[in-house]
């Protein structure tokens, strides 16, 4: 089952944002506590069922109960360190440093940020059964055509002069040390690696020039300051059926969606607010106009 490259887009809360909303109860008395459902008591001061979810780890395919129940332990334990820690922050007045203070509300607009993103990515909408079929017919090396290679990749200078012989005599070149005698023949150093490709994480444009070459044959892909050469090892057809591939191409549909619809209501907002730079922001503020919104 290939395994599906997400968008490079974060669309979960990361681990200092985690750290800050738990920052931002500790600093303060315990919101919502008193209505909710208390996990446990440090010191008389609840600990809502709620904010012990937000540390609980999701358990993991292949994890045993033993591990879970683990895992669980050490989320309750560093959620009970952390409220400790809390309250002697609070008792040392630190809740009143100007710094701490700055990092709350730097933490707050954070998860209110992110809470706003999942908001518009709800909004998306989920793949049809036809739209899935699309995808999977689109991206045949995916799915239906997948193969599995092994790679050996030569990174050498070379002048673009040149490029032209080095193909006609990797032509000529039938297996793996042929093809390296071929890329001595010019006398320069050359990096040499293996590798495994995975086709759901690799270029189509690539995948579209390995597609026809048996084991033996190289591609040469010219760049900057010389030239990359990849030669076939080993192939082996690793072809996913369609109703296997449901739930990855569902996933990855939806989390394209999901990256659109955030993006387009944050460029909204930014089309509709008005926004002042003041001191020295203001040095900046020509690139961050004219730069993509970012999260």
């Amino acid at each position: 089952m290939p395994a599906f490259a997400v968008p490079a887009r974060r669309l979960l809360v990361p681990a200092f944002v985690v750290a800050g909303t738990m920052l931002v109860g500790a600093c303060s008395p315990q919101a919502g506590a008193s209505t909710e459902q208390a996990a446990f008591k440090v010191n008389g001061e609840p600990v809502s069922e709620h904010q012990l979810e937000l540390v609980l780890p999701r358990a993991a395919i292949g994890d045993s109960d033993a591990q879970s129940q683990a895992a669980n332990r050490d989320a309750v334990a560093g959620l009970v360190q952390a409220s400790l820690a809390a309250q002697a922050a609070r008792q040392a007045g630190l809740d009143r440093d100007p710094r701490t203070v700055q990092m709350i509300e730097a933490a707050q607009r954070e998860v209110l940020a992110h809470a706003y993103e999942e908001r518009l990515a709800g909004t998306a909408v989920e793949p049809s059964s036809d739209e899935i079929d699309q995808f999977y017919e689109a991206h045949p090396a995916w799915f239906a055509q997948r193969r599995l290679v092994w790679l050996q990749e030569a990174v050498l200078p070379l002048p673009a002069a040149r490029i032209d012989a080095l193909k006609a005599r990797l032509q000529a070149a039938t297996t793996p040390d042929k093809t390296m005698d071929a890329l001595r023949v010019e006398g320069v150093p050359l990096n040499a690696r293996q590798f495994a490709l995975q086709p759901e994480e690799t270029p189509q444009a690539l995948l579209d020039g390995l597609a026809p070459l048996r084991v033996g044959q190289s591609l040469v892909l010219p760049q900057e300051g010389g030239v990359r050469v990849l030669t076939v090892l080993q192939a082996q057809s690793a072809a996913v059926s369609r109703a296997a591939a449901v739930k990855q191409i569902a996933a990855v549909i939806r989390g394209e969606r999901r990256r659109k619809a955030i993006e387009r209501g944050l460029a909204a907002l930014q089309q509709q607010a008005r926004v002042e730079y003041i001191g020295r922001s203001m040095q900046w503020s020509a690139a961050a106009a004219s730069a993509p919104v970012q999260r």
